[in-house]
Formats: C-alpha cells, structure tokens, sequence
C-alpha cells in the first residue's frame, strides 16, 4: 500500500490555468481555460536504478538511482507530457539515456539526450545561453529546462535551486516571473538562508523573477534547452 501512494504522488497531474498559444487538454469552466500536466518528483525514485558517470569504472554513481541523479529525465519526460499527447515513462527515458550515452558523466548530459527526444516526439529543440530567447519561446507555447549551477566556489552565492547542478522546467512567463517544475521540490527548500524569499512555492509550482534564474545559471552553458511543437 505504501508503495502504491508512493507512485501515486510521484507523478501528479497538475491543472495550470493558461492565458493563450499553448495546447489545452481540458476545460474546467467556459471562461477557465486549463491544462493538465504532469508533475514528476526525482526524490521519490530512489529505487529506481540509474548509473551515470559511466565514463569512470571506479564511480559510485554508476550505483546511484533517478532520486541523485535523474532531475534530467524528469524534466524531459515533464516536456513531453506538456507539449505533446503523448508520454514519456521514466524508466524509458533513462533507458534511451544509457543507450545514446547521455550518461557518461554524473546526471544526464541533455546536450545529448533532448535531440534524441526532441526527434522522437516530433518537437522542434534548440539551446541558448540567452534568457530573452528562452521567453520567447514559452510565450510561444514552449518549455524550457533551466541547467543551474549551484553554490559558488568562492563561497559568495549560494544556488537557489540547488548546492550543485540540477535541471528545472520552465514552463510559463509573464512579465512579472517564471513558473517552474522543480523535480527536486521538498519541504523547506527554498527556507534556507541564502535563498528565502528569492522564490514563492504554490503547490508543485515554483515562481521566480527572472533574475534569479539567471543568476542561477550564468555559470553554465548553455543555459536553457529549447522546446517547441
């Protein structure tokens, strides 16, 4: 039973209102226009097995599991569901990452993987380190997934979204903030000092002004792949 709530709450569908250009799979009221979308937490997959660093024999990420090192895949299989009708289980999604090699170094390389998907579904896939080309893209009825990079080696940032590297999805923007899937989302998280009040949490969603993301990932490149239909 505990494992049947387990799966229960780790994929949730979540009924997001939209304003235009993006594809509606339900209608709650005739003046409510909303989607549902699923929502997929890596923290709760921490039996599912998934080795990267596969690069070095000696790693003990190659014991590791979708929990330490699958926010990659859960983006990409939240991507799909949002812009496509179809779905993308997890456990295939980590498969095609062994099988193209997207799993050489610890996570998952979407250098390499969202071509892949992108192709499989039929989306139009680019990367860019500019934030204006990213909104564009969501208010054209995209997705974006952000690569953070975490805390600072000088010890002057601490990551908002996380200590280390990590992958969200972006999937809406206004002229006030963005509306991100964290699939590392928990209790408490965005508590800690250093990132209190940088972000407000409503539900599954996470809402930020844009600067903050950017700050998030100005060390990586690049910094945001690309999602269309």
């Amino acid at each position: 039973l505990a494992g049947f709530f387990a799966q229960w709450y780790a994929v949730k569908k979540l009924f997001f209102p939209v304003d235009s250009g993006v594809p509606l799979h339900f209608t709650a009221q005739p003046n409510e226009r909303r989607i549902i979308m699923k929502y997929i937490n890596q923290l709760l997959y921490e039996n599912v097995p998934y080795p990267t660093d596969a690069k070095n024999p000696d790693s003990p990420m190659l014991s590791g599991s979708i929990k330490r090192a699958g926010c990659g895949l859960c983006c990409l299989c939240m991507v799909v569901d949002r812009l496509t009708t179809q779905s993308l289980p997890l456990e295939e999604c980590r498969d095609l990452a062994i099988m193209h090699k997207a799993n050489l170094d610890p996570g998952t390389d979407l250098k390499v993987l969202s071509p892949v998907i992108a192709q499989k579904y039929s989306l139009k896939y680019s990367s860019t380190n500019d934030s204006q080309e990213m909104i564009h893209c969501l208010q054209n009825g995209g997705c974006a997934i952000a690569n953070v990079g975490g805390d600072r080696d000088d010890g002057n940032y601490i990551g908002v979204f996380s200590h280390g590297g990590h992958y969200i999805t972006v999937i809406s923007a206004n002229e006030a903030e963005l509306c991100i899937l964290d699939p590392s989302l928990k209790d408490g998280k965005f508590e800690e000092d250093g990132r209190k009040g940088k972000v407000r949490v409503e539900g599954d969603f996470v809402y930020c002004d844009l600067k903050v993301l950017e700050k998030d990932t100005d060390t990586r490149s690049p910094r945001y792949y690309l999602f269309t239909r």
